[in-house]
């Protein structure tokens, strides 16, 4: 874990160049269990009305404590508009990833970014009079399905391989042969399955697709990843690409999920099309003031990403103990086989006050499990334990 850990804070520290990060070169995270002080980490036993939230992906150790700061520092302003704010958070995206403004939009969560980004491809394929479909794995994550519903959108689902991987050659034989606009939706991480794309069949899909073909590459959880193999659909568009729109949000390790902060990275001219679909300031003073103060915090998202190594081997180790199948997570949640019922499972969970992930499409016998501190997923192990000794799993 040491090793791991150090290959970690070195490489971040390294692609930062900043202070902060070369102080982490040499093991500063004595000020972390300050970090979580504010934060809704707990080593109790989880009870009906507190219990432990492993369902929707949220960061268990909260947000940093500079983000309370900076609300605190804002409260005055409320009755003021937030452009001020706004723009100085477009600067500090910009900034923290080394592009210019003009690739940068922002909105009310990564969700109104999906949504803006499929209208906006829309337009564009109204004014080429080209139809629109997209081109998505199956299972992933299900927002631009239901944005695709009342615009009578076409989507093609792709199913996974034995091993979770997406099927990219038969969704790039799809796009091929479509004559119209495709509109390529990657989840890299996948949700559910937490596992990363292959980069070189992905990225070498992207600098030879058909020059109708978009591709909207949803990084919501690219900030857990480890993995010297993962690449950033960001770095493909600093090498040049024009046909990417990158959607991240500040809802999973920033913890901000119920400020409702998300962005795209893209081309000035992709941006300007999906701009057009945001709402006019449309980013709230705290959400604003907020983002700016975590994704200056080094320490605090090194912190969540050490110990979401941590809590993932806990139930790794587990599972394999048990016999049960799992993805390759690259994220802060790990989807297993629980090879029972699973509405029996959710409710068996929930008996014990521990609340899971939902049913996703053909997986009718996985489950998608958030990963919480490392103390609570030993506990959530020693449950796990229990109901193989029960015959529920």
């Amino acid at each position: 874990m040491e090793n791991i850990e150090q290959t970690i804070n070195r490489r971040d520290a390294l692609k930062t160049g900043t202070l902060i990060g070369a102080l982490a070169l040499g093991g500063l995270f004595s000020s972390a269990q300050a970090l979580t002080k504010n934060t809704k980490t707990s080593n109790k036993i989880p009870t009906r009305d507190n219990p432990l939230l492993l369902d929707s992906n949220e960061n268990a150790y909260g947000f940093s404590p500079l983000v309370k700061k900076a609300i605190e520092a804002n409260m005055d302003k409320i009755s003021l508009y937030p452009m001020k704010v706004e723009q100085k958070l477009h600067t500090d995206i910009a900034s923290f990833h080394q592009i210019k403004l003009d690739k940068v939009c922002m909105g009310n969560g990564s969700s109104a970014i999906l949504q803006a980004s499929l209208y906006a491809i829309n337009r564009m394929a109204q004014e080429l009079n080209l139809p629109l479909r997209i081109i998505s794995p199956n299972p992933t994550f299900e927002f631009l399905d239901a944005y695709a519903k009342p615009l009578d959108i076409e989507v093609i689902n792709f199913d996974l391989d034995s091993k979770f991987n997406i099927n990219i050659d038969a969704m790039k034989k799809s796009e091929r042969e479509f004559d119209g606009v495709s509109l390529v939706y990657i989840c890299n991480p996948n949700n559910p399955t937490g596992n990363i794309a292959n980069a070189n069949d992905l990225y070498s899909w992207i600098r030879n697709a058909k020059s109708t073909t978009v591709f909207l590459i949803d990084e919501a959880y690219a900030e857990y990843v480890v993995d010297i193999n993962f690449k950033s659909g960001i770095d493909i568009l600093k090498e040049g690409a024009k046909n990417i729109i990158v959607s991240r949000t500040f809802s999973k390790i920033y913890g901000l999920a119920g400020l409702r902060m998300g962005y795209a990275i893209t081309t000035p001219e992709l941006q300007r099309r999906i701009s057009d679909f945001l709402q006019f300031v449309g980013v709230n003073l705290f959400a604003a003031s907020a983002a700016s103060a975590a994704i200056k915090d080094f320490n605090f998202r090194q912190y969540c990403i050490n110990n979401n190594i941590k809590a993932r081997q806990i139930v790794v180790k587990t599972l394999e103990s048990l016999g049960l199948k799992y993805a390759p997570s690259h994220s802060n949640f790990i989807f297993h086989e629980i090879t029972g019922n699973f509405d029996d499972f959710v409710k068996n969970m929930k008996n014990q006050n521990i609340l899971v992930g939902r049913k996703f499409a053909n997986y009718d016998n996985f489950c998608r499990v958030t990963l919480g501190t490392p103390e609570q997923m030993t506990y959530y192990t020693k449950i796990l334990k229990s109901f193989r000794e029960k015959r529920y799993i």
